[in-house]
């Protein structure tokens, strides 16, 4: 039948594809697998990707599946040596070229490896990957191959061959010593030592040298310190030199830590501290700049013709030393020429290395040439280590023939006295060529010169010369010299290691860092401070050391700096009067202002009232001051001014005006001003300012409390009692008037909640609603529109994308609630299959596209569960791709099968429910019992039972027969039973087969039930089937085909039921057979065992013959198991006695006694000892005790002496001064007096008025005179006359001030003097008392020593004592080390025969657990050999009791004897041995220490 919709022809392909019904991919089109194109689906055959390399290319499903369904192509035969899916790799042996791209038909190259050199036959690294390691090409070389094509062996192997597995042969040769590190030859294995490399396998240095190394020489130069070392041989390992005393470094180049090395300058007497004849010292203050200094110490000795310089040196090695006179020459255009040394040598010089020197060398002339520096006096003068010489310098005739007046003012400055050896008898330049270089190189460089220079200091040398500072003192002493800084004056105990100068403190000086320099004083810890002496009123800027004190040039100069006037002046050096109104006695010396103003005075000049006064107290004024009463006054406690003045107010009076201070007012300040509180007129009463954090109006009154200072008038949107917080609806800081507006979203607020709070604003959420203003969800929350708190997202871990970090992104849309899912994802929640898929995405077989016929469903989206479409109407089916039920038709073209139809399905579904109710009743039939329909089934298996019986009477079989056979089968079974006991394997096979039949026996039953119903469902629907199938072919063809599948499956289960039966009969039939076969084994085994057991028991009874003996050896006696008298092992409860000497325990345990009492012994005399040693540190520490108080006592006298010498001296001076004064020819202190007193008895009888009224009569009188000239003519002669009397008049006033001040010198003296004499007189009668103190600790100490002396005898003769009962405990010592030994023997043996009795005991046992093993096995079905097994388990046990009682009693005699050990007391004998000798060792040596004062 034709019809209009169907085409007939050859399709043309797209979407490369092709066939006839274009059902396949073109070739090379393999990539994905053929799909036909669904709607705007195309499904189209992607090409492989093959690089280039391959012609052709097959679609691989399990590669499909493997790259996640993206790609499943596999290339076809690559070529240019490629492989793999897509021909990306290269073959073994093939390397991919970095440089090339993949698709390059040259991008495989061959590995280059030698395959001698290579592993894996010379195979090399195909890619190249940089995070991986890999590198394109590479190698891999055996274990001794080196080099990129492996083809060469490693430094220090050789003969490269391929059958090597390593690939080269290690050398002999050492690697580090061969020419450039490579060992030997790599191919004839022959060693090519480096240049200061030597021996057979180039591994030694040459001599002088060390450390075989990578260096291109091999090794280097020992290089030791020509002076430090004692030669030039070092350790070959670390190069380490053999460095004389105090030198330290791998050279021995430097000095041990806190030590130094000594310049050429060493021995260095200076000057100005030596002996000096007709000299002076000339001290110098050092200079700011290094160059400057031209000296060392403290200065000069100025000398002249005369003068003789004397030093004591002393040198430490014996040598030739050059005398050397350091200068300043630069000062001395002329030098001197006679200069006289002589070395005054003692008489017991001895017969030493100067023995032989001539004594002329004693008496040297010397000359100091102009502008030099220093002179080294010829030649050498021989001297002797340790030996104090005098060495005289006198200076003769500074010039030949010169003028007397010149040789009178000759003089020149000597800085000091040096001795140093000539460089040449230095031995480090002696001996040898190297030793010659370093002389010729010391002396190309002035190294000496340098060192002896004034000019010239250490940081000025070269580094040449610095090299050479060790060197010379190694030749200058033969060790280095120990820095010795002074703690006090240094910054550290470290000092340079060239020359030996600490690091001192500010203004420190010298190499010790231990006096003040030139101009300072204070030595202390932070070093001292400079004098500061002032230039106009000091003599210099040298100070006292100790108190800093100038020399001031006059009497009146006072101050430590001599830089202030005497008291009541000011104004250095002029030293004006103090102007202090008469209100303070004393002024500032540089401003003048007055110090500590009287009578409520201050200012500069106390001028002025104090702060809460007011007067004014200055001369010529003279009001007092007074309190200001603002209101109560300075010290009332309620004062509110700080100041007050006084007012005029008219009719000549005045009032007083209170400074009232900030918040208070009134006209005495007894009132709080506007906007402050509190109570001003009690005491200790203020008014404080209302603290409303700035939120009032200040100038508005009332806006606070005046009495509780509570604000009222509060601004800002604040409130609180100090506007402290923002009102209702408002937030912030109140303190800070930043309160504003509350603002929330109505969305996420709970406004049933109250406002924002008033501090941060947050205003109050609804669940999982965040933000201060409720204006965000939470995390992972959505829907803020809800009005009602956020939802949770919800989002699948599993189903969603990563975030940045590589955790699920949980956070969804904050609208819509959905979630980021990732590919193969879908749903709200990114739990269920991408759209247009369904199925369950965490289980193994995923997703699956939904299918719906776009035509047919009302969407592509099908159920995400089933898979199944949602069909427009007409269409059904689970793709919507075939009519509905109800329809007919070609689908698409479906028609309603109408009214008729509808009848019947109505019909249908009723049939269909009442099947499924008779396969409900069938599942139920169990329980219910069963249904009529199968009583004919029911009928025939009684007729066939009823055959069987006829069948069984038949035959010729009684009644006995059967219950024989009955009895038998019975037997059977409890064989098979028993069988199944003792087989695990097989009983458990057996049950679960057992519980399979009886499972398939229901099953079955179950089966036939369902069956028979199903005959009867099916002959009762028949003619209406007929009638379906004539209505609707295909709906009756698939409930048959369901029926039919049913059956089948029934018929399958009935099938497996049998043959599980069938397989339990086969089990039980084998366990018989299997019980019968191993009988006879049962038989033979019992035989064996009950031979074994007789066996046992007679080793038992010869075990027991042995236990006398045993107990004999440990216990002391033979019976046995337990003795009366010494007891036994196990039950006895005791072993050994006094009565059983014999047995080990007695002997271990007197033993034990011996040992505890010496231990005893030795506590108590170690006791004893303790308790001497305890008196004699006692009386130690006294004894140190007034030894302290003794040199206290003596240091206290010797300062109060020092104190009164002092006193003494000042007071004669003062003597001396008052008798100089009063031999003088001036007036006596009593006429002085006399007319003072005249002079201040004298009046004026006139009064001040008076006084004025005259003056002015005076000048009227003068007015008139006209003749002036004549008058002054005549009175010339008077004029002159008062002149001088006035000039004596003045004279006489001084005269009168300085006796006065004279006079005031001599009370304070002689007030001092008094003083002084009171101290001495305390401090005397004070160094008395301690005096006899100290003779009371003495005589007390005495006491103490004859206490110790006499209990040090008493410890003597107790360790005399102690010795004699060592003695003894050393003979009873050897007795019990005879009894141990003994005893070692017999508990040797008698373990020996415990450990045999134990094997053989375990033995036993092991044999009765094999023989109980087997018996129960053997138990069931032997009624006979069961009852002797019985018997033999019973004797068995017997035997079992009596070896294991006898092995305890072994192992306890075992036991006690391994406990007893006498090896344990003898250790233990020589520990208190060992004790003992140290406690007496120590007693004597403190006696010893203490008899002798240490």
């Amino acid at each position: 039948m034709e019809r209009p919709d169907i085409v007939h022809g050859r399709c043309e392909c797209m979407h490369n594809t092709e066939g006839l019904n274009c059902e396949k991919c073109k070739a090379f089109y393999n990539d994905l697998p053929w799909r036909p194109a669904i709607g705007d689906e195309k499904n189209e055959c992607r090409q492989c990707n093959c690089n280039r390399h391959a012609l052709g290319c097959h679609f691989d499903r399990a590669v499909y599946e493997a790259s996640g369904f993206v790609s499943g192509g596999v290339c076809d035969d690559c070529m240019h040596n490629t492989q793999g899916k897509n021909c990306e790799q290269c073959k073994p042996f093939f390397y991919r070229d970095p440089r090339r791209t993949i698709d390059d038909p040259h991008v495989c190259l061959p590995c280059e490896c030698d395959k001698a050199g290579s592993q894996n036959k010379g195979i090399c690294e195909g890619e190249e990957d940089a995070e991986r390691g890999l590198v394109a090409g590479k190698c891999y070389c055996k274990t001794n191959v080196d080099g990129n094509r492996c083809d060469r062996c490693k430094n220090g192997y050789w003969n490269l061959t391929e059958a090597n597995i390593d690939g080269c042969v290690a050398c002999t040769c050492n690697l580090l010593g061969t020419y450039n590190n490579e060992g030997c030859d790599k191919y004839t294995g022959m060693c090519t030592c480096k240049r200061l490399v030597t021996g057979e396998n180039c591994d030694q240095c040459l001599p002088e040298h060390y450390g075989l190394s990578e260096h291109v020489d091999g090794c280097k130069a020992c290089d030791c310190d020509i002076g430090g070392s004692y030669d030039n041989s070092c350790d070959v390992s670390t190069g380490q030199c053999k460095c004389r005393e105090g030198f330290s470094g791998r050279r021995c180049e430097t000095a041990d830590s806190s030590f130094y090395c000594a310049d050429i300058t060493h021995y260095v007497y200076e000057a100005e501290y030596a002996n000096l004849t007709r000299g002076e010292v000339k001290t110098r203050e050092w200079p700011t700049q290094t160059h400057e200094q031209t000296w060392t110490g403290e200065g000069f000795a100025q000398v002249s013709e005369g003068s003789i310089i004397t030093v004591n040196p002393m040198v430490e090695v014996s040598q030739k030393y050059n005398i050397i006179i350091r200068h300043d020459g630069a000062r001395d255009p002329v030098g001197w020429e006679n200069v006289q040394i002589t070395v005054v040598r003692p008489e017991a010089e001895g017969s030493g290395f100067c023995a032989d020197a001539p004594p002329s060398d004693d008496f040297l002339i010397a000359r100091i040439y102009p502008g030099s520096r220093y002179i080294e006096v010829q030649p050498a003068v021989c001297l002797e280590a340790g030996v104090q010489y005098e060495l005289r310098i006198q200076f003769n005739e500074k010039r030949t023939n010169s003028h007397p007046q010149e040789r009178a003012a000759a003089n020149i400055l000597i800085d000091s006295i040096l001795l140093a050896p000539p460089t040449s008898e230095l031995h480090i330049f002696q001996g040898s060529a190297r030793a010659e270089q370093h002389l010729t190189e010391y002396n190309r460089y002035q190294c000496r010169h340098l060192a002896l220079s004034l000019s010239l200091f250490k940081d000025q040398r070269n580094e040449v010369c610095e090299r050479y500072v060790c060197p010379v003192a190694a030749a200058l002493l033969n060790k280095t010299s120990e820095c010795n800084c002074d703690a006090t004056g240094s910054v550290s105990g470290i000092c340079s290691v060239h020359g030996g100068q600490c690091e001192c403190k500010p203004n420190v000086v010298g190499r010790r860092c231990d006096q003040c320099a030139i101009g300072t004083y204070g030595f202390g810890p932070t070093g001292c401070k400079k004098c500061d002496c002032d230039a106009v009123g000091s003599l210099g800027n040298d100070c006292d050391k100790q108190s800093g004190q100038c020399v001031c040039r006059e009497k009146g100069i006072y101050g430590r700096q001599c830089n202030q006037c005497q008291p009541g002046f000011w104004g250095f050096p002029e030293c004006r009067t103090c102007q202090c109104n008469d209100h303070a006695n004393i002024c500032d010396q540089s401003t003048g202002a007055c110090i500590e103003c009287r009578d409520l005075t201050t200012g500069h000049y106390c001028d002025r009232c104090q702060d809460g006064y007011y007067g004014d107290p200055r001369l010529g004024v003279g009001i007092p001051c007074k309190p200001c009463p603002c209101p109560g006054g300075p010290t009332s406690g309620y004062q509110h001014a700080d100041t007050c003045y006084l007012r005029n107010s008219g009719n000549n009076t005045q009032d007083i005006v209170c400074n009232c201070k900030s918040g208070y007012q009134g006209e005495r300040c007894g009132e709080c001003a506007q906007n402050h509180w509190g109570s001003p007129r009690e005491v200790g009463g203020t008014c404080e300012r209302c603290d409303c954090n700035g939120n009032i109006d200040m100038s508005m009154e009332g806006s606070c409390d005046a009495a509780t200072g509570e604000c009222l008038k509060c601004l800002h949107h604040t409130e609180g009692a100090q506007c402290e917080h923002c009102v209702d609806g408002y937030y912030g800081d109140a303190k800070l008037k930043s309160c504003q507006r509350c603002v929330c979203n109505e969305l996420g607020t709970n406004s049933t909640k109250g406002a924002c709070d008033r501090v941060s604003g947050q205003c109050p959420c609804h669940d999982n609603v965040i933000g201060m203003q409720c204006d965000q969800c939470a995390e992972n929350h959505f829907n803020l529109a809800s009005g009602a708190g956020c939802e949770a997202c919800g989002c699948d871990p599993n189903g969603v994308v990563p975030n940045h970090e590589g955790a699920p992104h949980l956070q969804c849309n904050i609208f819509d609630g959905q979630c980021q899912c990732k590919q193969g994802r879908g749903g709200r929640k990114c739990d269920q299959c991408e759209d247009f898929y369904w199925g369950d995405p965490t289980q193994p077989d995923g997703c699956h596209r939904c299918e719906c016929n776009p035509t047919g469903s009302k969407s592509l989206q099908c159920h995400r569960n089933n898979g199944t479409c949602e069909c427009q109407a007409g269409s059904g089916g689970a793709l919507c791709n075939e009519c509905a039920r109800g329809y007919t038709g070609q689908w698409p073209y479906c028609n309603p099968c109408g009214e008729c139809f509808h009848q019947w399905d109505n019909i249908m579904q009723k049939l269909q429910k009442q099947v499924h109710a008779l396969i409900d009743t069938a599942n139920n039939i169990e329980d219910t019992g069963v249904a009529s329909a199968y009583d004919a089934d029911f009928e025939k298996m009684e007729e066939t039972l009823k055959e069987t019986k006829k069948t069984l009477s038949d035959a010729n079989i009684s009644k006995e027969d059967i219950e024989e056979m009955s009895k038998k089968l019975a037997l059977l079974k409890k064989q098979v039973i028993a069988g199944r006991e003792k087989l695990g394997a097989i009983e458990t096979r057996i049950s679960n087969v057992t519980q399979a039949v009886d499972f398939a026996q229901k099953d079955l039953e179950h089966l036939q039930k369902e069956a028979d119903k199903v005959t009867k469902a099916t002959i009762e629907l028949e003619d209406k089937a007929s009638k379906i199938k004539e209505a609707d072919v295909l709906g009756a063809f698939n409930i048959t085909r369901e029926s039919g599948a049913k059956s089948m499956d029934a018929q399958r289960r009935t099938d497996a039921a049998i043959g599980k039966l069938a397989a339990a009969e086969n089990q039980a039939i084998r366990a018989s057979e299997l019980l019968e076969k191993n009988k006879n084994d049962f038989e033979k085994q019992y035989l064996e065992n009950e031979a074994a057991l007789n066996e046992a028991e007679t080793l038992l009874s010869s075990l027991e013959s042995y236990l006398p003996r045993l107990n004999e050896q440990v216990c002391g006696a033979s019976s046995a198991p337990c003795d009366a008298l010494c007891g036994g092992p196990g039950s006895c409860g005791f072993c050994g006695g006094q009565s059983c000497m014999e047995g080990a325990v007695s002997k271990a345990t007197q033993a034990k006694s011996f040992a505890t009492e010496a231990d005893t012994r030795l506590d108590e005399k170690q006791k004893e000892a303790e308790e001497v040693l305890a008196i004699v540190r006692d009386v130690l520490t006294e004894t140190t005790k007034a030894k302290a108080q003794a040199e206290k006592a003596y240091e206290v006298a010797k300062n109060t002496a020092q104190r009164a010498n002092n006193s003494r001296a000042g007071l004669d001076k003062i003597t001396e001064e008052i008798g100089e004064f009063l031999n003088a020819q001036r007036s006596t202190p009593d006429q002085i007096r006399m007319l003072a007193e005249e002079i201040l008895a004298k009046k004026i009888s006139l009064t001040p008025d008076q006084i004025t009224d005259l003056t002015g009569k005076i000048r009227e009188s003068l007015a008139k005179i006209n003749n002036i000239d004549e008058i002054l003519n005549e009175t010339k002669s008077n004029k002159t006359i008062a002149a001088n009397l006035e000039a004596r008049a003045v004279h006489a006033n001084k005269q009168a001030e300085d006796l006065q001040k004279a006079m005031e010198e001599i009370r304070e003296g002689l007030q001092l003097a008094e003083q002084a004499h009171k101290n001495v007189t305390i401090v005397l009668e004070e160094i008395d008392t301690m005096q006899k103190q100290a003779r009371e600790h003495i005589e007390k100490t005495r006491n103490s020593t004859a206490l110790v002396e006499e209990k040090a005898q008493n410890a003597n003769t107790t360790l005399t004592e102690l010795e004699s009962v060592m003695s003894g405990v050393k003979v009873e010592y050897l007795q019990i080390s005879e009894s141990a030994k003994n005893a070692l023997t017999t508990v040797d043996a008698a373990l020996a025969a415990a450990t045999n009795a134990e094997e053989k005991n375990k033995q036993i046992q092991s044999d009765l657990e094999r023989a109980n093993e087997l018996l129960e096995k053997r138990m069931e079905g032997n009624v006979a050999p069961q009852q002797r097994a019985e018997k033999l388990r019973e004797r068995a046990g017997k035997l079992l009791y009596q070896a294991q009682r006898h092995n305890d009693d072994i192992d306890n005699l075992s036991k006690d004897s391994t406990e007893m050990r006498l090896d344990d007391y003898e250790a233990i004998l020589a520990d208190l041995h060992a004790r003992l000798q140290r406690v007496s060792d120590d007693i004597s040596e403190k006696t010893d220490f203490h008899a002798t004062c240490g």
